[in-house]
């Protein structure tokens, strides 16, 4: 196995929360050397910051693993209908057709690999300069620096283990050998590979580490009120009768904003995936299953459930008028997502979600979905058309006005409104889990015991909850049940980047042109960029 060199450059780039958290900027330029962020409590802020900064890249979350090639890799896109062949030869579409070595796409893939380890050693840095200081360098003392040292850990674990799912195979192929490095140090010069089953336990070592650091802070009075539901945690609209809700201002903006950052309850949703990729099911489903039961309580005793309550109005409230649409996101089904201060700009986004093609050919950066390839809204069991009912085809798709006779569309969860302040509220969010991926786990978990009723009563809800109120027959088969899962996800996580690691967790069937097959190791693994200095 091959040594690999980092050359990592240390920048602090400050992010702007706006109203979920005024973070200070303690340079005007965004950049400061390493010695001097470390001087003050605020200059770890900044340090965080510029972690989560990163993770939103276009290489990384902002782009290539939410919406881009790691979701045409589950094929969820098509150019069939673009007539102007050269054009469509895009690297989505070479990533659709699993051609890594195209030259364009490959460089891509290095960029995917290249930013996720950056990510990591400006992590490293943060891990080992703060894990010395004092609390009273902080301005909330050491729940504080307990805050900051678990986010670390856990977008660490979160970075890590994203790269594992993409550049080595899953844990159900048993696939022996040493794929890539779990790299705890900054710098490391040259760190070693290990077998994804090392690598694995790492992840969950990490996770277990800031769970355990954050809970400091979530776990209390104002903790729980920054947490206890999605307005909370990503709108600051605070419940009355919580710890600080009288005087909101007061609070200190960089607790703001709890469901953009790896806190507590994130790291626990986030260990019952790992957990369920890593095959130990029992973990998988306790994880879950506690995420959907973690409760807030007021100082009058007034309890909030923060993860079940799923609210739909806002989406539906535009009628058919997607320039109006709120919520796009639907953050009420969210556990954790990122912020992109200026995900519009920076992404490009009008490029990939465009109302209408100015040419002839159409856009040939769109990202279509291949409803009619995939049967995405086909009812599995009664083979029914469902795409009028369910909200996320009747209100989370959008046609570019352009096609005609054949049913394309685009996902609604990144339509770029006129409306800039509108697009900006809609378009800050980039969802990394939902409490969606929870109820999986814990309907996976039932069906797998034997409990198909159970397993059956989950999915009829989650469906329910999006217009399906016609109950889904209970199949008594591991084999139908996983196929009526996977349907749902492929609704589900429209655009959202976790659906080709379903496929690979699985080992998963999946329709590739006219075959019903599953992926080979050529395509369900990235190739390890063969220049790995960095």
């Amino acid at each position: 196995m091959k040594k690999i060199s980092f050359k990592i450059l240390l920048s602090a780039v400050v992010l702007s929360f706006t109203s979920c958290a005024d973070w200070l900027d303690i340079e005007p330029d965004g950049q400061a050397t390493n010695d001097k962020l470390t001087e003050t409590g605020d200059g770890y802020r900044s340090m965080l910051s510029g972690v989560y900064k990163a993770m939103t890249s276009a290489s990384l979350y902002g782009t290539e693993l939410q919406f881009g090639i790691v979701d045409c890799m589950s094929r969820q896109y098509t150019w069939e209908w673009y007539t102007n062949s050269d054009g469509a030869k895009t690297i989505y579409n070479e990533a659709r057709n699993f051609n890594y070595t195209d030259v364009n796409l490959r460089k891509k893939i290095d960029e995917v690999w290249l930013k996720g380890y950056n990510v990591i050693a400006n992590t490293n840095n943060l891990i080992q300069c703060i894990e010395k200081e004092s609390s009273d360098k902080f301005a909330g003392g050491e729940a504080e620096r307990k805050m900051i040292l678990g986010e670390a850990y856990g977008c660490r674990a979160l970075m890590h283990f994203d790269l594992c799912r993409l550049f080595a195979p899953a844990p159900i192929e048993q696939e022996e050998g040493e794929y890539l490095p779990y790299v705890l140090k900054y710098p490391n010069i040259q760190p070693q590979a290990i077998s994804v089953d090392e690598f694995l336990k790492k992840v969950v070592e990490d996770l277990q580490k800031g769970r355990q650091l954050t809970a400091a802070f979530d776990t209390t009075a104002l903790g729980m009120t920054l947490n206890a539901t999605s307005n909370a945690r990503f709108y600051d609209q605070y419940e009355m009768g919580m710890e600080g809700s009288d005087a909101p201002g007061q609070i200190d903006g960089f607790y703001k904003g709890r469901g953009y950052r790896l806190n507590y309850y994130a790291m626990t949703a986030l260990l019952a995936r790992v957990y369920q990729y890593m095959g130990e099911d029992e973990l998988a489903y306790a994880y879950a299953d506690s995420v959907m039961n973690f409760k807030a309580y007021g100082l009058t005793g007034n309890e909030y459930s923060m993860f079940t309550n799923e609210d739909w109005w806002p989406v539906q409230s535009a009628n058919n008028d997607n320039e109006r649409r709120e919520d796009i996101k639907v953050v009420s089904t969210l556990v954790f997502a990122l912020y992109a201060t200026d995900g519009y700009e920076d992404y490009n986004l009008e490029s990939y979600f465009q109302k209408k093609s100015e040419n002839s050919f159409g856009n040939a950066q769109w990202m279509t979905l291949d409803l009619e390839g995939q049967e995405i809204f086909k009812n599995p069991i009664t083979q029914e058309d469902e795409s009028e009912n369910d909200y996320r085809s009747r209100y989370l798709l959008f046609d570019p006005n352009f096609f005609q006779e054949r049913p394309y569309r685009l996902s609604g969860k990144w339509y770029c409104s006129d409306d800039r302040t509108l697009r900006t509220k809609n378009l800050q969010t980039l969802p990394m889990i939902r409490t969606t991926e929870m109820r999986y786990i814990i309907a996976e978990h039932k069906a797998k015991t034997g409990d198909f009723e159970g397993a059956y009563q989950i999915l009829n809800e989650i469906r329910s909850n999006r217009g399906l109120w016609d109950p889904m027959p209970t199949q008594n088969d591991m084999e139908s049940f996983q196929r009526d899962l996977i349907r749902d996800a492929q609704r589900e996580w429209i655009s959202e980047g976790q659906l080709f690691y379903m496929y690979k967790r699985l080992g998963a069937k999946i329709k590739i042109g006219k075959e019903v097959r599953k992926l080979n190791k050529s395509e369900y693994m990235l190739p390890i960029p063969e220049d790995q200095n960095m």
